[in-house]
């Protein structure tokens, strides 16, 4: 009887241990907020899709501020989609895995500018379907940031496909 009194009395003390370091890991959340224009005008109704590891989790319609919003949590890969009609669909990536600095909140606002898809008109713009953008934590600055060797490697795509389009006309 002993012993059982023991072992119940060794197995609390090992899950109270397991549940404390569980819930005392950094958790932390990102509140993510997109404008979305077209040159210096703010697009209504764009069709706003976040994904969660290839599924959606949440869609939206942008109002007449453009503007879009979502939470996301830790430990996470996330994608968003934006759609409207007559422009290119935008893609953009966003991971939370990397362990943040402190638990709570974080805040990323970004701009988007829509493409019209007739600019392209007669271009094979299937490298499109990739992500425009990546969004992740860098813990040297300790904060969200946009990954800019990979913004650069799509500026200089984008570029290549517009004076592609502009050779065609």
């Amino acid at each position: 009887m002993k012993y059982i009194k023991l072992s119940f009395i060794a197995i609390g003390c090992l899950l109270i241990t397991a549940f404390t370091f569980k819930f005392n890991e950094k958790q932390s959340s990102l509140e993510l907020k997109g404008h979305i224009f077209h040159q210096e005008t703010k697009i209504e109704n764009a069709l706003v899709k976040l994904y969660q590891d290839n599924t959606i989790v949440q869609k939206i319609h942008t109002k007449k501020s453009g503007k879009f919003q979502f939470l996301l949590f830790s430990n996470m890969d996330y994608s968003i989609e934006i759609e409207m009609e007559n422009y290119i669909t935008e893609r953009i990536k966003i991971s939370t895995k990397t362990k943040t600095e402190f638990g709570g909140k974080y805040l990323y606002e970004f701009r988007v500018d829509l493409m019209k898809a007739t600019k392209f008109k007669g271009v094979d713009i299937s490298n499109l379907d990739f992500p425009t953008a990546i969004i992740n934590y860098d813990e040297k600055f300790g904060e969200y940031v946009h990954n800019k060797t990979y913004a650069k490697e799509v500026k200089e795509e984008m570029k290549r496909l517009k004076e592609e389009a502009r050779n065609i006309k």
